[in-house]
């Protein structure tokens, strides 16, 4: 497997789904895909492709920090769909092995503790067993009703419609 066919996201393990959000930064990033745990948690995913890599030819610190920020979905699932969680307010990463091209990249968004306007994540990315990335985030929470229209959410209450109707005011 090469870098080139890694790149476009469609090779995706079994029990993932891709979470196609075609606008903005996602767009550059590339494909994610995620799955749900027993435990109502979220784990994120991606292919390490070309447009990942640094100039030696590993994955770029940027891109792994952008990846950690996807626990921003970690967040939202938690919460559920009938509040929005943005921005992010803090995020920090620690790299912690080189991911090379071709590698599927996992991670388990935990919730550390949710309060009305504040979400804290942490992250440990793996590549098989192996630790890759650890992170930590804090994500405010809001009830912009503005924001539910856009396809960031749509797309969300489409994959996720048992998380529609949660409302974690009290986390």
């Amino acid at each position: 497997m090469t870098a080139d066919f890694m790149a476009d996201g469609t090779d995706i393990p079994a029990g993932w789904t891709p979470f196609d959000l075609d606008f903005g930064f996602a767009r550059s990033f590339g494909q994610v895909s995620f799955r749900e745990t027993g435990d109502q948690r979220l784990e994120l995913g991606f292919r390490c492709g070309e447009r990942h890599l640094n100039p030696l030819g590993m994955c770029h610190g940027g891109a792994i920090a952008a990846f950690a920020d996807y626990a921003a979905l970690g967040a939202q699932y938690a919460v559920g769909l009938s509040r929005i969680v943005t921005p992010t307010v803090t995020l920090s990463v620690d790299f912690l092995q080189g991911i090379l091209p071709g590698q599927w990249v996992a991670a388990r968004v935990d919730i550390i503790r949710q309060t009305r306007k504040m979400c804290f994540t942490q992250m440990v990315a793996r590549v098989e067993d192996e630790p890759v990335m650890s992170s930590r985030g804090i994500f405010k929470i809001s009830s912009r009703a503005e924001h539910i229209a856009h396809p960031f959410y749509v797309r969300c209450a489409e994959l996720w419609p048992s998380r529609v109707l949660i409302d974690a005011e009290d986390g």
